[in-house]
C-alpha cells in the first residue's frame, strides 16, 4: 500500500510509503541564516549506532512512546561542540514499540548505521526531533554530492540561499530497517525542475566551505568558543511523555451590531408588499 502523505500514526508492517515531491527552498520558511542561528550544534559525522526504546511510565498520565537513539561519530564541528566530544547521541520521537508496531512521524528523519551527514542540532532530548527545521537540517554527504534528507540535490543560489533540486535517480526506492522490520520509501519525481542560470549544484567540498563561511559571518571565533556544549542523550536516561490533554475551545467575543440611523438609507426602511 502507498500513501501520499505520512501521518503520525502506528503503521503496519507491510506499509510502503511515498515521500512527496518538494521543490521549494525550505518549505517551512527557514533560510540558511536561520538554520545556522537556530542550531546549538552543527557537525559532520557518521552514524555508528541506532537503538530504540519506549519512554518510561513515571506518572499515571504518562504514555509509553517509542523513541530512536542515533549515535554519530563526529568528524568536524562547524558550530558548537558535543558534551561527549567526538560522539553525540540524538533522541527522536518514533520507532518500534513493545507490541510490534512502528511509529513514523512526518518531518522526523530516519537513520541507518553508516549514514554520513551534516546535521543542524537544537533541543536534543527536549524536542520531538533535535534536527533544526524538521528534516531540512539534515544533509546527506556522499563522495561527490550533497543531498537533502529526501535525497534531493542541494543547489546554491545567487542570493546565498540553498535550494533543493532533482531527486537522486538511484534513490527512487529506499529501504529503511526500523527495529526488526523493513519499510520501503519511494520518491515521486513527476515535476520538472530547472535550476536558475546562476545557481550551482554543490559538491561536499563546496558545501563545507559555504557552511563554514556562513557560520563565520554570524559568529566570531571568541563567540564560538563560549557556546554551551550540546547535550548527548544517553539511552538509559529515564524520561516520560505525558498523555495529550484536549484543549478548550478559545473564547469568542460576541459581535454586537449597533444600529446607526445615519447609515440607513430611506429605501432600506420601506416595507414592500408583493
Amino acid at each position: 500500500m502507498k500513501v501520499k502523505t505520512l501521518a503520525a500514526a502506528i503503521l503496519g508492517l507491510t506499509l510502503s510509503m511515498v515521500i512527496t515531491s518538494t521543490y521549494a527552498s525550505h518549505a517551512d520558511g527557514t533560510n540558511t541564516s536561520e538554520l545556522v542561528h537556530n542550531a546549538d550544534l552543527i557537525f559532520e559525522g557518521k552514524v555508528v549506532n541506532v537503538e530504540y526504546r519506549t519512554s518510561d511510565i513515571l506518572k499515571t498520565d504518562d504514555v509509553s512512546m517509542p523513541h530512536t537513539y542515533v549515535t554519530y561519530e563526529i568528524t568536524r564541528n562547524f558550530k558548537g561542540r558535543s558534551s561527549e566530544d567526538k560522539l553525540i547521541t540524538l533522541r527522536f520521537r518514533g520507532g518500534p514499540d513493545d507490541a510490534g508496531n512502528t511509529l513514523i512521524i512526518p518531518g522526523v528523519p530516519l537513520f541507518q548505521a553508516g549514514d554520513q551527514d551534516i546535521v543542524f542540532v537544537r533541543g536534543n532530548g527536549v524536542e520531538i526531533s533535535p534536527v533544526v527545521g524538521g528534516n531540512f537540517g539534515r544533509f546527506r554527504i556522499s563522495k561527490d554530492a550533497v543531498h537533502s534528507d529526501a535525497w534531493q540535490e542541494i543547489w546554491l543560489l545567487s542570493n546565498g540561499q540553498l535550494d533543493q533540486g532533482k531527486f537522486n535517480e538511484e534513490k527512487k526506492s529506499v529501504t529503511h530497517r526500523i527495529g526488526v522490520h523493513e519499510f520501503t520509501f519511494e520518491t515521486e519525481n513527476k515535476a520538472e525542475w530547472t535550476p536558475p542560470a546562476d545557481a550551482k549544484k554543490l559538491t561536499p567540498v563546496q558545501f563545507r566551505k559555504f557552511l563554514g563561511d556562513s557560520v563565520n559571518q554570524h559568529y566570531t571565533p571568541q563567540a564560538l568558543s563560549t557556546l554551551k556544549a550540546a547535550r548527548s542523550v544517553p539511552i538509559h536516561e529515564r524520561f516520560s511523555i505525558g498523555k495529550a490533554k484536549p484543549l478548550a475551545a478559545p473564547a469568542v467575543t460576541p459581535v454586537i451590531h449597533k444600529l446607526d440611523p445615519e447609515a440607513i438609507r430611506p429605501e432600506e426602511m420601506a416595507i414592500r408588499k408583493h
